[in-house]
């Protein structure tokens, strides 16, 4: 495959990977599972395409390094150890070689993440020092070509469909079990970005405001000896993890009713005591759950006592631990 046409497969491919792979986090349904599918196919795809690149690169490398070209080697060098250690943590993940809690008890699924995004930008740096202009594109459109690009591509899916079934079990979304109707032995947030804070239920207050009629704070006490709902519902981690579990707690409807929803209000902000937020649709209040306990036992604080979001069908980061504030906008 002529040298240029590989490059600009792999300047689009990589991209595609970070994108479908983010994307999928913030959807759900039909469209997470195609994003993921996409994102797994073109992992498989590059790996295929890295069997050109490596003959490219000896040779570069070889010309390069007689001519002094030092930068430019750095930046190459380090988009070419992302990407494999963005590729082997992907193949080794979806091998079950690694998972969650294993080998290390952070979960390798997010270094394949966060070195995934860093990967972006190395890759512009080098094809903007690295850039080619021939041979023009149009002369890259021979069949021989052709069929190499459509071989590489019918290889990624069928790859991909034996990774699958090799594999672990595990979800569309790629996360493993972990422990289901424990209570709160289930893993704690893997990001850990947020220090676990430490909330006085004594005073801690949950406010609600905006679009609402009587805006106010409602005390702990105040919120268990509202209207109670259980319900079973699936925790799925980007860290890599999921859990069902049985939760008790006050729907969001119930919460807004109390306060009056206005007829402009068209979303909902919910809000952490770490300034952690996301925002549902008014129509899906319904749906959510403040939640006080799980499987019969208080929240920890590692699970976001005193209250924390409970949004099936969405991912673990928008489960919203801490609640402080839910504002109607």
């Amino acid at each position: 495959m002529p040298r240029r046409l590989v490059n600009l497969a792999l300047l689009v491919v990589v991209p595609l990977l970070v994108a479908t792979g983010l994307l999928a986090w913030v959807t759900s349904g039909a469209i997470a599972i195609a994003l993921l599918v996409m994102h797994r196919v073109a992992g498989v795809g590059v790996v295929l395409v890295l069997a050109w690149k490596y003959g490219i690169a000896r040779r570069s490398v070889r010309r390069r390094s007689r001519g002094g070209s030092g930068l430019s080697l750095a930046v190459g060098g380090l988009a070419s150890i992302a990407l494999l250690l963005v590729l082997g943590l992907g193949l080794a993940w979806s091998m079950g070689i690694v998972s969650f809690d294993r080998p290390l008890t952070y979960s390798l699924l997010n270094v394949h993440v966060f070195v995934g995004v860093a990967l972006v930008p190395l890759m512009v740096a080098h094809a903007a020092r690295r850039w080619e202009s021939r041979p023009a594109l149009a002369d890259l459109g021979s069949r021989r070509v052709v069929l190499r690009a459509l071989a590489v591509g019918i290889g990624a899916v069928v790859a991909t469909a034996a990774l699958d079934r090799a594999g672990l079990a595990r979800r569309s979304t790629g996360s493993r079990a972990a422990a289901a109707f424990s209570g709160n032995d289930f893993p704690l947030t893997i990001w850990a970005f947020d220090a676990v804070p430490t909330i006085d239920a004594a005073i801690w207050r949950l406010q609600v405001d905006g679009e609402v009629a009587s805006p106010g704070a409602i005390a702990y006490d105040e919120l268990v000896a509202m209207p109670v709902t259980e319900r079973d519902a699936l925790l799925d981690c980007t860290g890599g993890w999921w859990t069902e579990q049985r939760w008790r707690g006050v729907t969001l409807a119930d919460l807004l009713a109390r306060h009056g929803v206005r007829a402009s209000a068209r979303r909902v902000d919910v809000v952490s005591q770490t300034g952690h937020a996301w925002s549902f649709l008014i129509g899906e209040a319904d749906r959510l759950l403040i939640a006080t306990h799980v499987g019969g036992e208080t929240l920890s604080a590692g699970h976001g006592y005193p209250a924390r979001l409970i949004a099936p069908d969405h991912r673990g980061f928008q489960w919203i631990k801490w609640v402080s504030q839910v504002h109607v906008a």
